[in-house]
């Protein structure tokens, strides 16, 4: 069994990564059984902060086996993103041998129209989408159209890491 943190931007967030999970694991598309604690910070700002910091070192002192850190790009230049998570970490001597930084770009809800550019405006133009609706939308994603996203190969390849 692998046991994992999941940090995300908000409540949603962590709900989504849970049904992910499941619905992975259903799949088989995940070896590992997985075990899953998930921590919500509240919003985008507070990814990239010592609070993050302190959350993940206790996970390590815990004995988590990956620490995944979700968050959207907003348009934001999905790398520059990861390396201020990766700065912040390492500036303040954060062991970064078991964290993952998962950006999705622009927003998670590209795992639900992979096919747009703005997903999260295309759900709410088309289909009067709502951030609360993440979770049970989840459930429901075609693996087969985001097997093909990059962020998706990530997030496998992430759960599937002996």
């Amino acid at each position: 069994m692998k046991i994992i943190l999941a940090i995300t931007e908000d409540k949603y967030g962590c709900s989504a990564i849970a049904e992910l999970i499941r619905k992975l694991e259903e799949n088989k598309k995940i070896e590992n059984e997985i075990k899953l604690d998930c921590h919500s910070m509240g919003g985008k700002g507070n990814i990239i902060s010592t609070k993050t910091v302190r959350i993940v070192k206790s996970s390590i002192f815990k004995g988590f086996d990956k620490i995944m850190i979700f968050v959207d790009s907003d348009n934001e230049d999905p790398q520059i993103l990861e390396n201020k998570i990766k700065d912040i970490l390492k500036s303040n001597r954060v062991d970064t041998d078991r964290v993952c930084i998962i950006v999705f770009n622009p927003h998670i809800e590209i795992l639900l129209a992979p096919q747009e550019n703005n997903p999260l405006e295309y759900l709410r133009t088309h289909e009067r989408y709502e951030k609360s609706h993440l979770p049970k939308r989840i459930r429901n994603i075609d693996l087969n159209m985001v097997c093909k996203l990059e962020v998706f190969q990530k997030i496998i390849k992430t759960l599937n890491d002996p």
